[in-house]
């Protein structure tokens, strides 16, 4: 089957940091410009090295651009740009510490999606199992983190990948969980 964009489905979506707008394509491996790498690319920067991020803390969650900027892109189907996203603040966090094991999981996750709408039940089953253990350990240290209720984000997206279980593949529509974050959650 030929590779196509990534449709996202027609749905309220909150943004939680639109003054960055969203790229102007939804990465695919195979059909887009790679988005970094490619002089196409919708985020070429000429070859300029990244700086790497400042550190952060997850108190301050409402003002991190980049977490806020990830989600609003994971929301909106964008999921090779949210992995982008969140892996330069994931970088910089101790790989044992709660944020970093939530912010990989989410990468994981987010790459399963991708892993979906390319077709690789497999790929999508690896990726979405190990996104969702590193949730569910986040969940267990922590109830809320950077505006996320984890154990509600963690069911809802056991529920999602569910059908994966028996090597099918869930549908890429409504019924992908959004990341919704709130104010109740202070961390």
């Amino acid at each position: 089957m030929p590779l196509s964009e990534i449709r996202a489905p027609i749905r309220p979506v909150p943004r939680y940091y639109p003054d960055r707008p969203l790229p102007p394509y939804r990465f695919v491996p195979g059909l887009h410009p790679h988005p970094t790498h490619d002089p196409a690319g919708h985020s070429y920067a000429g070859g300029a090295r990244r700086v790497r991020h400042a550190a952060w803390d997850p108190a301050a969650w409402r003002a991190l651009s980049g977490w806020l900027a990830g989600v609003d892109r994971f929301n909106a189907f964008y999921f090779w740009e949210a992995h982008e996203s969140w892996e330069e603040l994931w970088a910089v966090k101790p790989r044992e510490s709660v944020p970093a094991r939530l912010l990989q999981g989410l990468i994981q996750i987010a790459a399963a999606l991708l892993k979906i709408h390319l077709e690789s039940p497999l790929g999508a089953a690896a990726l979405s199992h190990d996104g969702l253990d590193k949730l569910s350990q986040s969940a267990a240290a922590t109830p809320f983190l950077l505006g996320l209720d984890l154990r509600e984000t963690t069911s809802t997206f056991h529920h999602y990948f569910r059908p994966l279980a028996e090597r099918t593949l869930p549908p890429l529509d409504a019924s992908v969980p959004l990341l919704r974050l709130t104010e109740a959650c202070h961390a």
